[in-house]
């Protein structure tokens, strides 16, 4: 690793909640494809395009969610995928439902066929939902094995999302500490460092932290 990557390791260090980042490795490829897993991955992703598209970065930008009231813009491939859900109840303003993660994941062919490519692989989601939580891991654990170029970075639920979120997430981290250059984030602590922080603005920090991370990691010099 060269003194350059390590600064950009360092830097990022000052930034981590969790010690994994020091074993991510930098990559030398000169694209980079950013996938977007669930609704967490999805607006990560349209934050990382909307603030590098314009600086001829060499980049690739899909999403993978339900397509449903989705706004993609066009510099984005949608890749369609529904979740399986439980009905929880019914309350007065609709149906409740909570991710059936039982469930056995099924990946799209249209998703699998994208990592043939050579390229580096940036895989984005927040976990606690079926579609992030289940891909970011598996599809991490099937680029290592292939031994392709990738690095995984997931959000870790606010507190106020709910205790099944937060369950789903810490045991999704417990698995994913055996799988190499996966980076983890906790949104509490953003929430905890400004503290007069509004519900409104919570998730639009998470995903600044999301860029925040890339720049220092792929595109700082």
């Amino acid at each position: 690793m060269d003194n350059n990557a390590k600064n950009r390791i360092k830097a990022l260090q000052k930034l981590s909640f969790k010690p994994w980042l020091s074993e991510i490795e930098i990559s030398t490829q000169t694209e980079t494809h950013f996938i977007g897993f669930g609704s967490g991955g999805v607006n990560a992703v349209k934050y990382i395009w909307s603030h590098i598209w314009s600086q001829r970065v060499k980049a690739q930008f899909t999403v993978v969610n339900d397509q449903r009231g989705a706004e993609i813009p066009e510099g984005i491939k949608l890749i369609p995928f529904i979740s399986p859900k439980i009905l929880k109840f019914t309350g007065k303003y609709g149906d409740i439902t909570v991710p059936d993660m039982a469930q056995t994941l099924v990946l799209p062919d249209e998703l699998t066929e994208l990592f043939h490519e050579n390229c580096r692989f940036v895989l984005l989601a927040s976990l606690g939902g079926y579609t992030g939580t289940k891909m970011a891991e598996a599809l991490s654990l099937m680029l290592h094995n292939a031994q392709k170029d990738y690095i995984t970075i997931c959000s870790v639920p606010y507190r106020f999302e709910g205790r099944n979120k937060q369950l789903i997430a810490l045991k999704a981290i417990e698995r994913m500490k055996t799988i190499p250059n996966c980076h983890i984030f906790e949104l509490d602590q953003l929430k905890d460092e400004q503290e007069d922080m509004l519900l409104c603005d919570a998730f639009p920090a998470g995903d600044r932290y999301f860029y925040r991370i890339v720049y220092e990691l792929l595109f700082k010099q």
